[in-house]
């Protein structure tokens, strides 16, 4: 018997992802940017190891990092953070 694995929707994982981008703009770019791509490359791993289809983990880490750069975003542009 085979079953298919469908995780909860990563991108509403507020904490998570405010925490994310919290730290992502307070450090520099690059560091931030390789902080969230360590990220994305854990998430693709566990959902890999808990069987869920490629397609599916593909659409879970875009839909994630989205979310986590629209957050990113409000936290430097709508509200001052660049100035």
């Amino acid at each position: 018997m085979s079953a298919t694995v469908l995780p909860f929707r990563f991108a509403r994982r507020l904490p998570q992802i405010r925490k994310t981008a919290a730290y992502m703009a307070t450090v520099p770019i690059n560091h931030a940017e390789g902080h969230l791509r360590e990220q994305l490359r854990r998430l693709e791993e566990g959902l890999r190891k808990k069987g869920v289809a490629e397609p599916l983990i593909y659409s879970e880490v875009a839909s994630y990092e989205g979310a986590i750069r629209a957050h990113l975003w409000q936290l430097l542009i709508i509200q001052g953070g660049a100035a």
